[in-house]
Order: structure tokens, then sequence, then C-alpha cells
């Protein structure tokens, strides 16, 4: 009998112990993949259907403030968006790797790409949204093509 209700009481206070881990855990997974920026579907382009027919090119400088990663491009704050797979953020390095280059925050970026005004409404379709605040009134939207632009060469 003492065996019995030894068991019972462990097992009555090891159980909240075990589901609080479980629940930290699944705390911590969740926010390390909570994103900086928006990200989007980006089918491979082929010489028999390409993608882009008339390219585009954005320049931009990124910046990491308040918990947000922002694109600049001379005249105004925007949220980047990126094709999936292209951008990782490191914010204990504060380096943005766009397919496995690492840029620093301040660096100026050319890259295939254009500039739109938010709506709420079309970024439905993408598949990672950053928090609220760190939503501009612009989104810098990527398709690849990433070249750092070195100001010092004049």
């Amino acid at each position: 009998m003492h065996k019995t209700s030894f068991k019972s009481l462990l097992l009555i206070v090891m159980l909240p112990l075990i589901v609080s881990c479980e629940t930290l855990n699944h705390q911590t997974s969740t926010q390390q993949h909570n994103e900086l920026f928006f990200s989007y579907y980006l089918p491979k382009s082929t010489p028999e259907e390409p993608l882009i027919i008339n390219p585009t090119a954005i320049t931009t400088e990124f910046k990491y403030e308040n918990g947000c990663l922002l694109a600049f491009d001379g005249s105004r704050w925007m949220t980047p968006v990126f094709p999936e797979g292209h951008a990782t953020f490191d914010s204990h390095n504060k380096t943005l790797k766009l397919l496995e280059t690492s840029y620093k925050m301040g660096e100026v970026i050319s890259a295939a790409g254009y500039v739109h005004p938010y709506n709420s409404d079309k970024v439905k379709n993408y598949s990672n949204t950053p928090a609220k605040n760190c939503i501009t009134e612009y989104l810098a939207i990527y398709y690849g093509d990433y070249e750092k632009i070195d100001l010092d060469k004049n």
C-alpha cells in the first residue's frame, strides 16, 4: 500500500513538471520561427517559361532596429519580402544571409525586385509575417541576384 501511494504522489508531482517542460519547449521553437520579414513562394524560372520578362532592380540598405529588419532605398523605409529559402537573419551577429552570402547591417545591396505599397489583403499569400510594428507603408519585394554595392568606389 505504501509503494502505491508513493508512486501516485510521485506521478501527481511529476505530471505538471512534464507538461510545463513541453509548453516551454513549444514556446521556444515557435519563437525561433518568428520571421522578421515576409516571404513568398517563387516558382523556378526556365528558358521556356521565364519568371521575369522585364526585370527591375532595387538598391537598398538594411537596418535592424527594435526587433525589426528594414530596407531603405534612399527615400523610405520598407518591410523586406524575400522568396522562401533566400533569406535568414542572425540577430546576434546582425547579419542578413541571402542565398548563402552574408551582409552586415548598413551595407547596400542591389537585387532584382521592386517596391510596392503595403496591402494587408495581398500579404495573406505570404508564408511568413513579421510583427505588426515591423510592417511599414511600403514593401521591398526581392526576386534574387543579390549583390553588395561598394559605395567607396567612385
